[in-house]
């Protein structure tokens, strides 16, 4: 099955690195995971980075129609408790919310195989997301729309995951962080005068 997504450019690039975290995870020995766990961990921070930001730009490119005017996003007449419960996502779409970041709840303490069926969940919801980036793009541009604020942290993997990541990784990451956070960047790319 061919899938088509847009900005083919960028999503090649990072459904292959992805896909060969995928596949490095399926051939990992369990029960000897805690040997690679740190470089499965490196890589699948990267993918989730990489993901997050294309969304991100999909998302910049999205025209939403105008609100209806006079109504409220809570006009109904149901109170907030009433409200119909919103089910969990696939991906969370922001970095800068007060949230506790799930994957980091066990703080090592799991055995390898709980670690790698971890991994592999995430890797997994993160491909399902790749299948589908429009219907995600369109989710955060919403969510942009009715919560006008930051939603990516400046440095989107640490320097310590980063250097176990391939250079070209690096190179794509700047290239999405740059296109999802213009104005973040907008300083950066200015040239200084001459002396």
């Amino acid at each position: 099955m061919d899938i088509t997504a847009p900005r083919p450019e960028l999503w090649t690039r990072i459904a292959a690195f992805l896909g060969a975290l995928r596949v490095f995870l399926r051939g990992v020995v369990t029960h000897k995971f805690d040997s690679v766990a740190a470089t499965a961990g490196a890589h699948l921070m990267g993918a989730a980075a990489l993901v997050r930001r294309y969304i991100h730009v999909l998302a910049a490119d999205i025209a939403l129609p105008p609100p209806a005017v006079g109504v409220s996003p809570q006009s109904s007449n149901e109170t907030p408790n009433k409200l119909q419960r919103r089910r969990d996502t696939l991906f969370r779409l922001t970095e800068l919310i007060d949230a506790i970041n799930r994957a980091s709840n066990s703080n090592g303490l799991d055995t390898p195989f709980v670690q790698w069926a971890m991994m592999m969940e995430a890797a997994r919801r993160l491909a399902l997301v790749l299948n589908h980036p429009e219907e995600h793009a369109l989710r955060l541009a919403r969510l942009l729309r009715r919560h006008a604020r930051s939603t990516l942290k400046d440095l989107p993997v640490p320097a310590s995951i980063l250097k176990r990541l391939a250079p070209w990784t690096d190179a794509l990451l700047c290239r999405l962080d740059e296109e999802a956070r213009p104005q973040a960047w907008a300083g950066i790319n200015a040239q200084a005068p001459p002396p």
